[in-house]
């Protein structure tokens, strides 16, 4: 019975993955789409670094665990790749303590993510994406509602939350004030090898 429980939850994790990879593709392309009206040079280094980024979502979609650096050293690329989009609209500070663990791969990527779609930042009025890394890995951001914001699923966030109760059997947790969202996340311990 164990062993079906762990096979289910492989399987169940792979699926999750699954979802979210076509989800980062289908983003990035469409912020290629609108490069390539405004600025086919912009557009082509777009296109060098996201290729780059698409190459380590591939590694790592195989995978149910990621060392916290890597991941935020993808963190950092990938918002240099939205900063070819949005210039310093959306702001990027990263404070690590130097915890070691794991986190589930494109964690980061996805909350970023989640930021900068939801939230419409100018470079007088910028929203601030902090990471903050101690006892948990907590992502917030100020909120800069758009105008008009349309309903999303919330499947991105809500597939994430399946992975964590499966990998780390914890939940994260997401605080939504009228200011501020965050998302406390567990951090896994690294594996003995």
């Amino acid at each position: 019975m164990e062993r079906y429980n762990q096979a289910f939850s492989e399987t169940k994790i792979n699926q999750l993955k699954s979802q979210l990879n076509p989800h980062f593709l289908f983003n990035n392309l469409n912020v290629l789409d609108q490069l390539i009206e405004e600025d086919q040079y912009k557009a082509s280094d777009f296109l060098n670094e996201f290729a780059d980024l698409y190459r380590y979502v591939l590694q790592v979609s195989d995978k149910s665990l990621i060392s916290i650096d890597e991941e935020i050293s993808f963190a950092k690329k990938y918002f240099g790749l939205m900063q070819h989009k949005y210039g310093h609209a959306y702001l990027l500070e990263i404070q690590d303590t130097g915890i070691k663990g794991t986190i589930v791969p494109l964690t980061l990527q996805l909350l970023l993510e989640n930021a900068i779609q939801h939230n419409i930042g100018t470079e007088k009025n910028p929203v601030v994406i902090k990471i903050f890394i101690n006892n948990n890995l907590v992502v917030s951001n100020n909120i800069v509602e758009k105008r008009n914001t349309k309903i999303t699923s919330g499947r991105a966030l809500r597939n994430l939350k399946e992975q964590y109760t499966l990998l780390a059997n914890q939940q994260f947790e997401i605080l939504h004030t009228q200011n501020e969202f965050s998302v406390t996340l567990p951090i896994i311990p690294l594996q003995e090898k």
